[in-house]
């Protein structure tokens, strides 16, 4: 008799594990990734990883380039570079859209998350999105930031960007160009006042100096004739910040100033 309970006992259990997809410990797949991605403030995770750790259906349409994740009853459609998904058939808009990296396709981790009835948290300082849905929990990591000092080579092309936003009209899709090398801050003040007001074409770089891990400045100045006698001394000074993995241009205030002989 004892043995029968028993045997029914352990019947019932492996019943409810294999008919139950929200338990997670039956996975195959470790529950923590770690190439997510920092992309203008959001989190973007490998979206074929994190689904098929979740126990979904992954189909991509080279064609269309489009990507179909089913879990559930729910069925999420995304498109590559566009801003519309389908949840279900329902259009719904992204602020940003699914992207491909190194083959990998991206997508904003709380996109993903809420389409399946779940939710993402952040931790800024461990770097980390948690995504939970249902029983399920998988951790993404960001990739490891590039070292904090701006390279040379960074700082020429910002540099570079600095110069040709002294006159914005020949740029008809300002944000875009600049939001690689501009915070978006730093966008607005220029589109504002329709370029950097007082700059000047500079192209000797001075050294770096840092405030922090995430902020720094340099102060730039030259000389420039100003009618047959005047020289014209012009100061720029540029503000750096850390963000998105990457330096950007923060702030750049110019002063300008007639040398009398």
């Amino acid at each position: 008799m004892k043995k029968t309970i028993i045997a029914l006992t352990l019947s019932l259990v492996c019943t409810l594990l294999i008919g139950n997809p929200a338990i997670s410990f039956a996975n195959n797949f470790s529950n923590t990734i770690d190439n997510g991605k920092i992309d203008n403030g959001r989190m973007l995770i490998p979206l074929r990883a994190v689904s098929e750790r979740f126990n979904s259906e992954v189909t991509w349409n080279q064609a269309k380039k489009s990507i179909m994740i089913i879990r559930g009853k729910r069925e999420l459609l995304l498109r590559v570079n566009s801003r519309t998904a389908l949840l279900n058939n329902a259009a719904f808009s992204l602020d940003v859209p699914a992207k491909i990296d190194n083959g990998t396709t991206y997508v904003p981790a709380r996109v993903f998350a809420e389409a399946f009835g779940g939710t993402a948290l952040w931790s800024e300082q461990e770097r980390k999105a948690t995504i939970t849905i249902g029983l399920q929990q998988v951790l993404i990591y960001a990739e490891p930031q590039k070292p904090w000092r701006i390279s040379q080579e960074r700082i020429n092309v910002l540099n570079e960007k600095i110069n040709e936003a002294t006159d914005l009209s020949s740029y008809s899709q300002i944000r875009a160009h600049f939001r690689p090398y501009f915070t978006d801050s730093f966008i607005n003040k220029i589109i504002h006042s329709n370029g950097i007001k007082n700059n000047a074409i500079l192209t000797r770089k001075a050294d770096i100096a840092y405030s922090s891990t995430t902020a720094a400045r340099m102060h730039q100045s030259a000389y420039f004739e100003n009618g047959p006698i005047n020289l014209e001394l012009v100061d720029r000074y540029v503000f750096y910040k850390f963000v998105d993995n990457q330096w950007k241009v923060d702030d750049v205030n110019v002063g300008r100033q007639i040398i009398e002989p």
